[in-house]
């Protein structure tokens, strides 16, 4: 499970940062670029995690609204998710900004 977790991870944040964007960000050990890297990543999983839910959810009739309510659904699970991420968030970018903040000061 912690292999699927970090593969997934992993992706994620190839997505949303190019390898180039990561490491210059790195060298600046810059808290507030490393803090906003944090939590965009954050807001990714965040996103990825309630689009696997709601995969989850059996379709039916009543409210299978088509390609509309997926656009709608994907759009809406976004924004929440950067939302999420924006006030407390669910702990993701603490950890992950220790750990940028370690990992900088041993260099």
């Amino acid at each position: 499970m912690p292999n699927e977790v970090n593969s997934i991870a992993n992706i994620m944040l190839r997505q949303s940062l190019t390898a180039s964007q990561v490491n210059h960000r790195a060298d600046q050990k810059n808290p507030t670029d490393m803090n906003a890297a944090c939590n965009a990543f954050e807001s990714l999983f965040v996103n990825y995690l309630m689009k696997e839910m709601r995969e989850t959810i059996p379709q039916n009739e009543l409210f299978g609204g088509g390609s509309a309510e997926k656009i709608y659904t994907s759009m809406l699970d976004s924004e929440v998710a950067k939302h999420v991420s924006g006030n407390r968030g669910i702990g993701l970018s603490d950890m992950l900004m220790q750990q940028m903040l370690r990992n900088t000061q041993k260099k």
